[in-house]
């Protein structure tokens, strides 16, 4: 519904004047006419009434419609413009709408303005509409201008059709050393390394209508460094063109020091792993030799002196026999467990002979058959820790397939590659759910050990099919 018009009547004839608010009153529009008839009192209407429509009529004394709508198009507000006139020349109203006159109509013809008026009227406020709607994109605009020239993180304008760099400011400038006019002669991927670059393409291709999430991108500065950007981009409208607004945050020495305290982290936990590993061992040789030195020591004097007894006495007492039996069987179980607990020494011999002994020692108590596979095995390329790593893993994985898996068959394998140790245990045993069982703590130590020297730990095994742990080893 349109509020009442404020109309603006330059007319010096009072019958067309009342003509012309017969037919707008007829047409049923309601309006306040205020009619002048020269040109002072045209300018104070304008200043002090501000109409919503001006009606003209051509030729005045002193006065006419071509100067009057020069006036009307200089005011703070432009006001809708119709001439109304009795006669003028087809190419003068031509002229006089290409100026900026909203409609002209013959007095002859007035039942057609109503219409006109309603149309200016329309086309002024859609244009008014638009205009704003133009400055406060520019005010916008302007808005992310200054904030681009002033942040303080390189920041730069890429145009999305061909990823032209289309501005740039001068904090990039300064972080990347390229001049602004380097800049704005490159394209986004002249930042990248060549192996980045089709990576980038396919990011251009895609349309963010908010803020995308930071990502890390590597770009080259001007002096060849490769740097680690944090990088956040934006789509939006500048100088009427979908932009693509980027910035950047060098986030290489923030990355290196993270990677220095995971590395301070690894290594600290190699130090905690290998200080287990040596107490381990430190401690299962204590405790072989008190064994083997003390208590086994301990057990064969006790048996002398049985088989002195007996001897002096000619006793062949059934007890006492059995006693000397049963130290002796003593005696044979602490030498195999502190055998067992203190490693044969690796400087000596190779790790080879030692897996050899301990197989040799399976198949004394066993019917395990256990059998050595290392063609491809070299011994130089390792340490003593490595090898008696190694042993021990042999070790707990025998244990384990003798006392769990009920295998009668099982193979140690023994392979060194390009740049890795390979050790794979293999039975043909009960097996079992890998995904379903719980590590034991065997199998926890094992990892640890691995752990220490980068290496991985692999079990394959199903239920009825044995089992197979694999370890490798990078050297």
């Amino acid at each position: 519904m349109y509020q009442r018009l404020k109309i603006l009547h330059l007319e010096d004839v009072p019958d067309d004047a009342e003509l012309v608010e017969w037919t707008l009153k007829k047409a049923g529009i309601d309006f306040q006419n205020q009619q002048v008839d020269n040109k002072q009192d045209f300018i104070n209407a304008l200043k002090n009434n501000r109409p919503d429509i001006i009606l003209s009529d051509h030729s005045l004394p002193l006065f006419d419609s071509h100067e009057a709508l020069k006036i009307a198009k200089g005011m703070d507000r432009p006001v809708p413009f119709i001439l109304v006139t009795a006669t003028v020349s087809e190419e003068y109203a031509v002229n006089i709408i290409k100026e900026g006159a909203s409609d002209y109509i013959l007095k002859d013809r007035l039942q057609r303005l109503p219409t006109a008026i309603w149309g200016a009227i329309d086309k002024y406020n859609m244009e008014a509409k638009r205009i704003q709607s133009e400055e406060t994109l520019k005010a916008s605009e302007r808005k992310y201008k200054l904030l681009f020239d002033n942040n303080p993180l390189p920041m730069w304008m890429v145009s999305i059709s061909t990823m032209a760099i289309i501005d740039v400011n001068e904090a990039a400038v300064r972080h990347y050393g390229y001049s602004r006019e380097e800049f704005l002669n490159m394209n986004s991927t002249d930042l990248q390394p060549p192996e980045d670059a089709e990576k980038l393409v396919n990011h251009m291709q895609q349309e963010y209508k908010g803020i995308k999430k930071p990502c890390i991108w590597r770009h080259i500065k001007k002096d060849g460094g490769i740097i680690q950007v944090d990088i956040i981009v934006h789509d939006l409208l500048f100088d009427g063109n979908l932009v693509r607004l980027v910035s950047g945050n060098d986030v290489t020495e923030r990355l290196k020091a993270e990677a220095d305290l995971a590395r301070q982290r690894i290594l600290q936990q190699k130090i905690i792993t290998e200080t287990s590993i040596q107490v381990q061992e430190r401690e299962r040789k204590e405790i072989g030799g008190e064994l083997h030195d003390n208590i086994n020591q301990v057990l064969a004097t006790a048996k002398l002196y049985l088989d002195l007894a007996i001897a002096k006495h000619n006793h062949d007492s059934e007890y006492l026999a059995n006693s000397r039996n049963n130290i002796m069987l003593a005696i044979e179980e602490i030498r195999k467990l502190s055998h067992t607990l203190v490693a044969p020494s690796l400087g000596n011999i190779t790790l080879t002979e030692a897996i050899k002994g301990l197989i040799y020692e399976i198949r004394l108590v066993t019917s395990l058959q256990l059998n050595l596979r290392a063609e491809h095995y070299d011994e130089v390329v390792l340490d003593k820790d490595i090898k008696l790593m190694l042993y021990r893993i042999v070790q707990e994985q025998v244990n384990n397939i003798v006392k769990h898996s009920g295998a009668d068959d099982a193979t140690i394998l023994l392979y060194t590659g390009i740049d890795y140790i390979l050790l794979s245990l293999t039975d043909n045993g009960a097996g079992f759910d890998n995904t379903q069982k719980h590590e034991g703590i065997g199998l926890k130590n094992i990892r640890n050990r691995v752990g220490f020297y980068d290496g991985t730990v692999n079990i394959s095994s199903q239920p009825g099919k044995g089992c197979t742990l694999e370890v490798k080893i990078p050297l």
